[in-house]
């Protein structure tokens, strides 16, 4: 085996034992400790790898060195200190492959955004889109896009109820959907149906977000990614993921932190694809799943 097969060997096994050691490492993140270290989510963000330390890895294995050597360069071609033509025509190919699909969606679901308008209005007038800042690749904040589904000053609404605020913050940012008293009947059905996620096609265009990735997080949901926070802003994020079409969206910290870390260090075209694929009927299984939590009477996550 020459030497690019180790490395691609040792890789390999690198990225297998990347979930057991997220999971024997994510209960001992502290928050103060990771509030401390990122005092302010956007600055001093890089895409630097864990240290070997961090990592779990020998200090003295010379394949794994060898490997973390041939990593850290492919790193460096990304973020721009090196220049190689094989990563821009990498990253050219998946823009590419961005803008052709959400082209298409953003055709063939036009009726569903004409749908979503229509629903949007319907006894709730305001602004048809509603806006809110999410961290981007390297920690630079975007506005995400989504048709409105609350009332005008929700975000108001939320920091003046303190009560409601906490459940919030408890509730890994996110408050139940029938329980929620800002959400209007229209917009629980377009929460429950994800129609509200359709303007984020457009985030897709605008080159802030890709149709695969980890789900963007607002600035304060920064800490629970601890020492993994720079892996997560090392790539953009996505409207659709794969801690989404397994565990349907409805997921706290910190077992959304190992699946986001295990799609950064597995990403590839055909697991995008197969996320993809997966991703209407994890529509249609939220969909059936809060309807029937509504007839019973308990509330399940939007």
């Amino acid at each position: 085996m020459d030497g690019t097969g180790w490395i691609e060997a040792a890789q390999h096994g690198m990225m297998r034992s990347s979930a057991k050691i997220l999971v024997s490492q994510l209960p001992t993140i502290s928050y103060t400790a990771a509030h401390r270290d990122m005092a302010t989510p956007t600055d001093n963000l890089n895409t630097d790898p864990p240290s070997q330390t961090q990592s779990g890895l020998g200090e003295t294995d010379p394949i794994i060195q060898q490997a973390m050597e041939e990593f850290e360069g492919g790193l460096a071609r990304v973020t721009g200190s090196r220049v190689r033509p094989e990563w821009d025509t990498a990253a050219f190919r998946e823009r590419l492959w961005d803008v052709v699909l959400a082209s298409i969606a953003l055709v063939a679901l036009s009726p569903l955004f004409l749908l979503a308008a229509i629903l949007t209005r319907y006894k709730s007038p305001g602004p048809l889109i509603f806006r809110q800042k999410r961290l981007g690749k390297h920690g630079v904040p975007f506005d995400i896009l989504k048709f409105r589904s609350m009332r005008i000053d929700a975000e108001r609404y939320l920091r003046e109820h303190g009560d409601l605020y906490r459940r919030y913050v408890a509730n890994n940012f996110k408050l139940d959907l029938w329980e929620d008293p800002r959400i209007s009947a229209c917009g629980r059905f377009m929460r429950r149906s994800k129609l509200d996620e359709l303007p984020q096609i457009w985030n897709v265009l605008r080159g802030e977000m890709t149709l695969v990735g980890p789900r963007p997080i607002i600035p304060p949901e920064i800490v629970s990614y601890g020492i993994y926070a720079k892996r997560l802003l090392s790539v953009r994020p996505g409207v659709t993921g794969y801690w989404q079409v397994t565990m349907g969206g409805e997921m706290g910290y910190p077992r959304r932190v190992v699946l986001d870390m295990f799609y950064v260090e597995h990403k590839t075209r055909t697991l995008d694809v197969l996320i993809l694929l997966k991703t209407f009927p994890a529509i249609c299984f939220h969909f059936w799943k809060n309807r029937k939590s509504a007839k019973a009477g308990t509330p399940k996550n939007g």
